[in-house]
């Protein structure tokens, strides 16, 4: 039901407009009776402005609804797009067809289209009939109206409207996006089974008209092939096709076929074309039946409102249109009538297309897409209009500014298709109706929210493949189906088929208004999803159902306007609150519905689009499959991918700050009871991915370690995300390569917390000077950050990357770059950025997490950028703080163009990374640079040392935490660089603070490093956590009481003495320092006149200490028992990062009376390790000494 009333509030001309409001569904609206004012074979042009008045923007259609004698009904309509801004003019013609109008019984018009609970007006329609005329016409005239109006753009066959425009091979900047192969469009049609004379028996020759009634069940005959080649407008009920008969359906008639019936049960096959003879002629069939109310409780057969190919094959061929979607080659401003396309497509008038939003948030509420109708398409001179390869005319325009230029593009996909199965529009549209005034979180300034527990009661039709079916489906309009929340009711559905539909297919098709997916590949392998459109869907769109489904091919494909079930996720940090399985949430992973659910990367994901939704592809965890395959002994999570190549996201990702457009994140698993689902949005380390090349699960664990040779790395090839308000790709867990990226206006570029990152190749724009449209102008609040390096047991390497107009422009970080154009405005709100946005930024917040040797790069390049490096977290300063560290491995990070180490420049870090002075302070981070080159053996080295368990329990808890408010992490006494340099008068505060997370990175290849614990000498050191070069020696002295001797020894984890492999090596004495240093790390020196112990730090296998004895160990020797390496490492791109082993261990055992954790004697005061070898010669550096006449003349460590 709805209200009409005349209304003055609002008219396109003269005073009133009609106004239609209190709707409750979508085919609600104002209608008027015409039968018998229309003549037979006369086309009509019909028109009228349509205004909404409570709705940004959403469909509307002009219906023309024709009864006929026997009950069926058809519809035919007029479609457009309208808004509350402005009058959208709709026109289109209708004419009836004079074959059937002698059995029409009813004929009227209506408006319709938007969502239920919108109201809109209308103005001036008209219904006139066209008259043929021999005199020339003219141009037509351009009534003034309110903008976005169509422009007079009628085009002469060679004009066209400006550049720039944007070909195909210009389409990015970065990245190499994959195309579908170019199909041959004049191919003669043959083998086409309508067309069949042998043995084909006709329908209507078998079933009489009294047998056609509504609501009917009609099974086919068996052994037999029947051909039914005209319409049937009675509603039918379920016809069943036996397993040894095959319907076949197709004309050759201009008018095309319509079907309507309750259900179609497949056991044999229903055919309509064939892959050599595809239908071009209309074939629609609508699907009727209501909504079940305990359909959630009590599932119905699989051929209720569906076709159920329960063992047989379903083979639907319609028109091959190609392409099915390709992006603009020009720019689309609000008003504009033409389309300026990068590929020549073979759309025909009246088809309905979509463009895509370009702005940052894509919502029920609030979305930019423009479905819109073609008038016309031309082919264009190529020579005169490089780049453009298509032209469509529109029949209404554009209501919306749709961003083409030479990063990105907006997408324009074809919606309609010869052959439709449809929902029936009366019983298929939720009535539970989103009403878009919920309000949540303020998000960028706006709070709007999808209402809880609303738009669950769509109920469109489905088809679904099961019981060792096949499906040959290419060419079909899935149009209003989907059943909201009902398990296994999809608009295409692949069913537990496991490899018996090898070969089967879901080819250029479209899926929209969809009220539950778009295709679910469940339990099925081996199967092609190529070239499909999906517009306006509600959960996840391509889907892959329980985790199991491995090499199928999804490509090309383009998803867009995705809504998730329920309020999307949202949380605070790193983790979201868990999601849990009910009645109006059957899979809870829905709170983040996504263009493509992929569970297990063992597939090809090549060259597809998604555009809106939670984000624009997810990658949950699985730990194990779930419904149908739960008990398969298999981990989802770990298998490797075989090809992600080529795949662009944009409009997604606004919901929450974490949100990636590529989001390999979110954890999916069964509760404590083991009946409902549980979804974990966000970072849950429970529940880690760990990509392996052998399948620990067949060996008989699954959770056995995944390390060495066996370790596998998931490749991301040539990513490119745009207009994303926060994270391009986000992978909290899962080795991974990112090679070829691309981003342009994006919040941040990349986020990755894994051991075993790599990027390459990539381009990161922050800005190119696009608006970043929302609902509310606030890109000043958006980030503009390239990467941020990450706290604590992480390996990145970044190579060969170019970072563009990121940063915020301050004079306050103008070191680098005075340029006006450098990084991003945060004074503006159209295309700004936050004001603390920066290229590179560090976590410095925690006391608690801390960084190893974590982060390198090389080949880094600048492009116009503001601020270059930023701390999180300045004040109180933190270990993480004073802890950072940078391989710049050939100085294009600091400029320098030669090896450069980057340490903290926090002054609270005293002299520890302020190793000579030729360190260069950049006020940026802060930070300094460190010439690699100015020494012989300069690297960086890690340790983490621990000498009371009770203090170094209080970690996390309370001392030294991770979160906001800090609690204290006092001193406990300092560690420094040996020599003068950096004693208590060159350094008063002492050197670098220790604390109860000791925590220590810094440089190595010095005279060494000296502890000082406040409370004493160490009892009992133990160090963990080794990350040193071999070429780079880590020297430690430590003072102790005189007179005490040592047991020094190394010991290694998991591991049994044997012939081949040792466990424990006890260090011996030598008579100097310099042995110390020159030796392979199992020896020590104690200086008994000043205190001074000395040993060498070096990094140990996991498994053993010597095979049997003990080696200065490097980065090439082979590890035990001849797999991986005897040193764990991250490497790429001729780019080395160390990776400490976990367990093995080195304890200074101390002989001396004890008081506690230490030694109850003092050390001597005032002694110091010596540095200068030489006489005469002074410290010049952490491992420099030079003569004090002669500075040319020096000696190294």
């Amino acid at each position: 039901s709805n209200t009409v009333i005349d209304t003055s509030l609002d008219s396109y001309s003269g005073t009133y407009s009609v106004l239609v409001s209190g709707r409750e569904a979508a085919w609600n609206g104002i209608e008027q009776d015409i039968f018998g004012k229309v003549e037979p074979g006369v086309t009509y042009a019909v028109s009228a402005y349509i205004k909404l008045a409570n709705s940004v923007s959403d469909n509307v259609k002009i219906t023309f609804r024709e009864t006929y004698t026997d009950g069926g009904k058809v519809y035919r309509g007029i479609y457009g797009t309208a808004s509350s801004s402005n009058w959208v003019l709709m026109t289109g013609e209708y004419s009836m067809n004079e074959s059937t109008a002698a059995s029409l019984t009813g004929l009227e018009i209506y408006v319709e289209g938007p969502a239920p609970g919108v109201s809109y007006l209308v103005d001036e329609m008209a219904m006139v009939e066209i008259v043929t005329s021999e005199a020339p016409t003219h141009s037509p005239s351009v009534n003034p109206t309110a903008a976005p109006t169509a422009k007079d753009q009628t085009l002469s066959p060679t004009t066209f409207p400006e550049g720039p425009y944007i070909s195909a091979s210009q389409s990015s900047e970065q990245v190499n996006i994959p195309e579908p192969l170019v199909p041959d469009l004049n191919e003669p049609r043959i083998n086409c089974p309508h067309l069949q004379t042998d043995g084909i028996v006709d329908f209507h020759s078998i079933f009489s008209a009294s047998e056609l009634t509504t609501g009917s069940d009609i099974i086919l005959p068996g052994d037999t092939k029947v051909l039914l080649s005209q319409s049937i407008h009675t509603v039918l009920g379920l016809i069943t096709i036996p397993t040894t008969s095959e319907l076949i359906l197709g004309t050759e008639h201009s008018n095309g076929i319509s079907l309507f019936l309750k259900g179609l049960e497949v056991q044999g096959t229903l055919t309509a074309g064939s892959s050599t003879c595809r239908l071009v002629t209309p074939l629609t069939i609508t699907l009727h039946g209501e909504r079940p109310i305990d359909i959630l409780q009590n599932s119905v057969n699989p051929s209720y409102k569906g076709i159920s190919v329960n063992g047989g094959t379903l083979s639907l061929h319609g028109k091959r249109y190609f392409r099915t979607w390709t992006r603009l080659a020009r720019r689309v401003n609000a008003g504009d009538g033409v389309l300026l396309l990068q590929h020549a497509v073979n759309w025909s008038p009246g088809q309905e297309i979509v463009v895509l939003t370009t702005a940052l948030r894509d919502s029920r509420d609030w979305h930019e897409n423009d479905v819109l109708r073609v008038k016309s398409v031309r082919i264009p001179n190529r020579e005169e209009y490089p780049g453009v390869e298509a032209v469509v005319e529109l029949e209404s325009p554009a209501i919306f500014n749709h961003i083409a230029n030479y990063g990105y593009q907006a997408e324009v996909g074809l919606l309609t298709r010869m052959i439709t199965v449809q929902g029936a529009e009366e019983d298929s549209e939720p009535t539970d109706l989103d009403t878009g005034d919920c309000r949540g979180d303020w998000i960028f300034g706006y709070d709007r929210v999808t209402c809880p527990n609303k738009e669950l009661t769509g109920f469109g039709g489905h088809v679904m493949v099961h019981s060792g079916g096949r499906g040959y489906i290419e060419g079909v309009e899935f149009y209003r189906m989907g059943q909201t929340n009902v398990l296994g009711r999809y608009p295409v559905h692949f069913h537990v088929l496991g490899n018996s539909c090898d070969g089967c297919y879901l080819k250029d098709s479209s899926v929209h208004r969809s009220f539950y997916r778009c295709i679910s590949i469940h339990g099925t392998h081996n199967l092609t999803v190529t070239e499909n459109v999906a517009y306006d869907v509600i959960g996840f769109c391509y889907y892959l159902e329980d985790g199991v489904e491995e090499d199928n091919t999804i490509s090309f494909n383009l998803a867009s306007h995705i809504h998730t079930i329920g309020s999307p996720a949202r949380g605070s940090g790193q983790r979201t609150p868990l999601v849990y399985q009910t009645e109006t949430l059957t899979l809870p992973a829905d709170v983040t519905a996504s263009g493509f659910y992929i569970t297990n990367l063992h597939n090809r994901l090549i060259g597809n689009a998604a555009s809106g939704g939670w984000s624009g592809f997810a990658f949950p965890s699985l730990y194990t499959p779930i419904g149908n395959h739960r008990n398969v002994n298999m981990r989802p999570a770990n298998r490797v991918a075989l090809l992600i190549d080529g795949n662009t996201a944009h409009s997604t990702g606004w919901w929450w700050d974490h949100a990636g457009a590529f989001y390999f994140g979110g954890s999916l698993y069964y509760d404590s009871s083991g009946t409902k689902l549980v979804y974990n949005a966000g970072r849950d380390q429970s529940h880690n991915r760990y990509p392996c090349l052998e399948d620990k699960c067949a060996l008989g664990n699954c959770n056995s370690w995944c390390g060495g040779s066996d370790q596998a790395w998931n490749k991301l090839y040539n990513s490119k995300v745009f207009q994303v308000a926060n994270i391009g790709i986000n992978s909290w867990s899962g080795r991974m390569e990112v090679i070829g990226y691309e981003t342009h206006d994006v919040g941040l570029a990349l986020e990755a917390l894994e051991s075993g990152f790599w990027i390459t190749e990539m381009l990161a724009e922050c800005r190119s000077g696009e608006e970043l449209k929302m609902p509310v102008a606030k890109a000043d609040k958006v980030r503009g950050n390239g990467f941020f390096w990450y706290d604590t047991n992480q390996e990145h390497i970044i190579t060969r990357a170019t970072f563009r107009n990121c940063g915020v422009r301050s004079n306050n970080y103008n070191q680098y770059d005075t340029s006006e154009t450098r990084g991003c405005d945060p004074s503006s709100s159209i295309n700004g950025c936050q004001s603390g946005s920066t290229v590179f930024g560090f976590l410095t917040h925690s006391d608690q997490f801390t960084p190893e040797i974590m982060q390198a790069t090389r080949d880094i390049t600048f492009d116009d950028v503001g601020r270059r490096f930023k701390f999180t977290w300045l004040e109180p300063t933190t270990v993480s703080g004073r802890g950072q560290n940078w391989l710049d491995v050939d100085g294009t990070v600091s400029g320098l163009n030669e090896p450069t180490i980057i340490g903290s420049g926090l002054a609270e870090a005293g002299l520890w990374w302020k190793v000579e002075p030729d360190v260069i302070h950049d006020e940026h981070g802060p930070l300094e640079f460190i010439k690699q080159w100015n020494g012989p053996r300069r690297g960086l080295g890690h340790i983490r040392m621990e000498w009371d368990d009770n203090l170094h329990s209080t970690v996390g808890q309370s001392a030294c935490n991770n979160n906001y408010p800090l609690v204290p992490c006092p001193p406990l006494g300092h560690i420094r660089h040996v020599g003068p340099m950096f004693d208590s008068s060159a350094d008063p505060s002492g050197g670098l603070p220790v604390t109860a997370n000791p925590d220590i990175v810094g440089l190595a290849g010095g005279f060494g490093w000296h502890l000082t614990l406040d409370a004493g000498a160490p009892h009992s050191l133990k160090i963990t956590g080794v990350e040193v070069l071999p070429e780079t020696p880590l020297v430690l002295t430590i003072a102790y009481p005189l007179g005490t001797s040592f047991t020094i020894q190394a010991h290694a984890a998991y591991c049994s003495t044997s012939q081949k492999y040792s466990c424990v090596e006890t260090f011996t004495a030598v008579s100097s320092p310099e042995l110390v240093r020159s030796s392979i790390g199992n020896k020590y020196h104690f200086d008994s006149q000043t205190g001074i112990l000395t040993i060498r730090i070096v990094q140990p296998p996991q498994s053993y200490t010597g095979d049997p004895t003990w080696k200065l160990w490097d980065f090439d020797m082979v590890g035990k028992w001849n797999n991986w390496y005897a040193l764990d490492r991250f490497e790429r791109d001729g780019v080395l990062l160390p990776k400490q082993a976990y367990g093995p261990y080195l304890e200074i055992g101390a002989d001396c009376p004890r008081d506690g954790a230490y030694c109850a004697d003092k050390p001597p005061i005032g002694v110091e390790p010596g540095v200068c070898y030489t006489p005469g010669y002074e410290q010049v550096a952490y491992d420099k000494c030079c003569d004090k006449l002669d500075s040319s003349n020096c000696e190294y460590a």
